[in-house]
């Protein structure tokens, strides 16, 4: 192994470790996953080293890779059994409840859990990583173009989940009695809003 190569990773590695970590840990259901996609994030630098670009492109390059290994990672998670999936989803949801200081915070992170993967990627890839659309294609493998107009979408995505979820909670809940006089029968969501 030359010096030369090994001082280079050592570079790569040390100016890039912490945001891949937190690129890393905001993708993954607990920080021992996180740390399963950093090491094999690194592992392949390591092998592909000679085709990382210089400077700011090899952090691109080091999304992408990441990117790569989160959707094998993912793979291998859907092949747990069903009861290892809910118990995942509820620490994720604990985590999330965690790092929330207000209601808008709990909100917003709650209504982008509820969006499609595809679209909950981008929006951290611009809001969390700090990235520019031209830096989102890239990573995403497509047009400039193409990332503005999903990431546009995205948003307006974001922000009509959280205005439905606010409506939805600030709506009272109409009740309507039962024909008999009994237990009152509460309206379906079609039927609410015809009243």
């Amino acid at each position: 192994m030359s010096e030369e190569r090994k001082e280079r990773f050592c570079a790569l590695y040390e100016g890039t470790r912490p945001r891949i970590i937190a690129y890393a840990m905001r993708r993954t259901r607990s920080p021992e996953d996180a740390a399963d996609i950093v090491a094999e994030t690194f592992v392949i630098a390591w092998r592909k080293l000679d085709d990382i670009p210089p400077g700011h492109d090899g952090l691109l390059w080091l999304y992408v890779t990441a990117r790569h290994v989160l959707a094998n990672h993912g793979r291998r998670l859907r092949r747990r059994d069903e009861l290892t999936r809910w118990l995942a989803d509820e620490l994720r949801g604990a985590e999330l409840r965690e790092q929330a200081q207000d209601e808008d915070s709990i909100l917003a992170l709650f209504c982008l859990n509820s969006l499609p993967a595809g679209e909950r990627e981008l929006l951290m890839l611009a809001g969390w990583e700090g990235l520019s659309v031209v830096e989102i294609s890239r990573v995403l493998g497509c047009s400039p173009t193409a990332a503005r107009i999903r990431l546009h979408r995205a948003r307006a995505r974001l922000k009509a989940e959280i205005a439905e979820f606010a409506t939805r909670e600030r709506r009272p809940d109409p009740i309507k009695q039962a024909p008999d006089g009994g237990v009152p029968i509460r309206y379906t969501p079609r039927e609410a809003g015809e009243l």
